[in-house]
């Protein structure tokens, strides 16, 4: 049986407390006990093997004492950036947890010309997003969290930082390659890719995104749906990445 893993804010002398939705989940879900076994991890600490020492019911908390280091806290030379045109509710909610899950480091929602998601209530959006990268933390074994970022409104608004590889993942593109180009990376470098919505961007989009300096890439010979697309894409990068820093 699997061992439960746990998000702590601190971890001080050994000791650390859950509380919140992850004390409801562990106690009225899980039904954990004090003197069961867990995992806990930080992501300034790292990850460990843990006891629950005690459990406060009036307090809604719960104590417990990491026992024995698993890992080390995260420690990683590239950072990749993901730009998400938005996209349905469900097929949204799915391309985050695959993009914490792939080891995305940040995610960078956008609104487009073709979007067609509306969305009421930002503060409430991004609450729900996070709590989807949450969960996808915890069950991935990932020590970082990929940071959200406000959502865009136009790709003349995009801002990505000098130094940082940017690539324009295009269905009109039939010259380069995304896999070529990534395994040209330098060990260590910072790569950006962005995606469109539902029906791609139009052509005044895709010239402002080429002007901003993203180069037009392909990832196939067929059109691929958004979350399909963002998922091909974020494994590319990862892998290539990875790999220059087996090998640097």
């Amino acid at each position: 049986m699997s061992i439960h893993r746990f998000f702590v804010n601190k971890i001080s002398d050994n000791n650390a407390v859950i509380f919140g939705d992850d004390f409801e989940h562990a106690v009225k879900v899980l039904r954990l006990k004090e003197g069961d076994e867990i995992i806990i991890f930080n992501y300034e600490y790292g990850e460990y093997k843990a006891v629950i020492k005690l459990i406060d019911l009036s307090q809604r908390t719960m104590e417990v004492t990491a026992r024995e280091m698993i890992r080390a806290r995260e420690k990683k030379p590239s950072k990749i950036t993901a730009i998400i045109s938005l996209i349905k509710k469900d097929k949204m909610e799915m391309t985050l947890e695959k993009m914490t899950e792939l080891g995305i480091d940040r995610i960078i929602p956008l609104v487009t010309n073709r979007t067609v998601i509306k969305i009421k209530d930002e503060g409430k959006k991004g609450k729900r997003w996070e709590s989807i990268i949450y969960s996808a933390v915890k069950q991935c074994g990932r020590l970082s969290t990929p940071e959200l970022l406000p959502v865009v409104e136009g790709v003349k608004n995009i801002n990505i930082g000098e130094g940082t590889a940017k690539f324009f993942i295009y269905e009109k593109e039939d010259k380069n390659f995304l896999i070529d180009e990534a395994i040209k990376l330098a060990p260590g470098s910072d790569a950006c890719f962005i995606i469109g919505p539902e029906g791609g961007f139009d052509n005044m989009e895709a010239n402002e995104i080429i002007k901003k300096g993203f180069m037009s890439v392909s990832i196939g010979d067929t059109i691929l749906r958004a979350e399909t697309a963002s998922i091909a894409a974020g494994t590319v990068l990862v892998q290539a990445l990875r790999r220059s820093a087996w090998k640097n």
